[in-house]
């Protein structure tokens, strides 16, 4: 069995509004007993739940116990990641700090008791005498383990449903192995010791994305520097850019979501029980790169990494991190370390004493952490060159796009032009935004 979650948006009402501020008024009050009056968790726990007695108007029993259960569980995290930097410091951006910001808003939790299932509807409990929150729910779909409706700015209001679900563990051979050696131009580059393929996927659209979320985020900016603060105009500017952002975001992460299946399906097609990926986190923490810090910052390639591991996870196999330091300076074949990192995307060695050996740089990467992670993996010339004297080409992966020039924001500060709405009436900067980024299915792996 796995637990996974669903999430779909939500038409909030007055009532889902208050009880979302009565679940913040919960959570503050609960951060408040621990900055101020230093309680311990026994405490807390305690006084919050004589608290919810006297004072809980809209909430369920159960839903403001989650409340302040959630703030501890949120300071036993900090706990745990201060002790991981007092170990560690060079991992992290900064110290470690406590939940220290009251929430006028936060989620609202419904545990399996507030949750039933009635006529075609699930039925979300709250405090009578209001009527409890109604949801078109199937028959046939199983009762969640609980619910949370949250708000975002960028996403509106959401409801997620967390279910579990009967997954089948495949028979995984934990002796063959494939890395991923995370990057910019290229999201990732895989390397598997059963047929000795590397496959690269392509990061360029990813990267196409974030910089147009960038030029959205400058150019809106520039407008609402040119007018009142918290005018209409102002506010205008501000919910078209949450809409375009959202859907830039939406694009990325449909990227991610299929890189990652294509990852986990390659590794289960071949048997490999275990997938090591190089743990560059570092340089998102300590980015000193001049020019390219915001580019290697917003570089999404942890997130590909962490739905690898979920979804490889959920059929029995096992993922992990590993090293990554000089992985694409040292040559394979004699062991030699460049002094800098390799120019342009082939690699070729500078030994001193003769050797040949020349590669995709980032195939390098992922087969030095195949050598520096994996103990029972030795790179054998014979097995892995093949009859011309090379390793084989790497395999590409990528995405499709179009990119007409649209213009991206109106020069008339004091009214949005007619071709800059959409259809429905709602703001939107870009027009029609599938004509500028338009993503089309995965193409067939192909030589570079």
């Amino acid at each position: 069995m796995s637990v996974h979650a669903y999430k779909q948006p939500f038409k909030a009402d007055t009532l889902t509004f208050e009880l979302a501020k009565e679940s913040g008024k919960i959570y503050s009050k609960a951060m408040l007993l621990n900055k101020k009056e230093h309680k311990s968790f026994k405490e807390i726990t305690k006084i919050m739940e004589k608290y919810c007695k006297e004072n809980r108007k809209y909430l369920h029993s159960q839903s403001a116990q989650a409340s302040y259960q959630n703030f501890i569980t949120n300071l036993k995290s900090f706990f745990e990641a201060l002790k991981t930097f007092n170990k560690n410091p060079s991992g992290f951006s900064g110290k470690p700090r406590p939940p220290h910001k009251n929430k006028f808003m936060y989620k609202i939790i419904f545990k399996k008791s507030a949750i039933h299932c009635n006529n075609g509807y699930m039925l979300l409990s709250v405090k009578k005498p209001y009527e409890p929150i109604k949801i078109k729910w199937a028959k046939d779909l199983p009762i969640p383990l609980w619910v949370e409706i949250s708000y975002n700015k960028y996403d509106g209001w959401n409801i997620s449903f967390v279910m579990e679900e009967k997954c089948e563990l495949l028979e995984l051979d934990k002796n063959k192995v494939m890395t991923i050696d995370p990057g910019n131009k290229r999201t990732a580059t895989t390397f598997n010791n059963v047929d000795s393929e590397v496959t690269t996927y392509n990061g360029k659209i990813i990267m196409s994305l974030v910089r147009l979320r960038n030029v959205v985020d400058g150019r809106i900016k520039t407008k609402q520097s040119k007018c009142k603060k918290r005018s209409r105009y102002y506010k205008i500017l501000a919910r078209v850019k949450r809409k375009i952002v959202k859907r830039i975001k939406n694009k990325e992460n449909d990227i991610l979501h299929k890189y990652s299946r294509k990852i986990v399906n390659d590794a289960v097609s071949k048997g490999i029980g275990k997938i090591v990926s190089g743990d560059n986190s570092s340089t998102h923490n300590k980015t000193d790169c001049g020019k390219q810090n915001q580019k290697i910052q917003q570089n999404p390639e942890r997130k590909l990494i962490k739905l690898v591991e979920y979804k490889f996870a959920r059929v029995g196999g096992q993922a992990e991190a590993g090293h990554e330091q000089y992985t694409s300076r040292t040559c394979p074949k004699c062991g030699y370390v460049k002094k800098t990192s390799p120019k342009g995307r082939t690699y070729s060695c500078s030994n001193p004493i003769k050797c040949d050996f020349a590669y995709d740089r980032d195939g390098v990467g992922a087969i030095g952490i195949m050598k520096k992670n994996v103990s029972n993996v030795s790179f054998d010339h014979k097995e892995w060159l093949d009859v011309v004297g090379g390793l084989t080409p790497p395999i590409g992966v990528k995405y499709h796009k179009k990119t007409p020039r649209l213009s991206l924001v109106s020069s008339n500060r004091n009214k949005i032009p007619n071709n800059c709405l959409a259809s429905n009436g709602e703001n939107s900067i870009l027009g029609n935004f599938s004509e500028l980024v338009n993503l089309e299915k995965l193409e067939e792996p192909h030589v570079l």
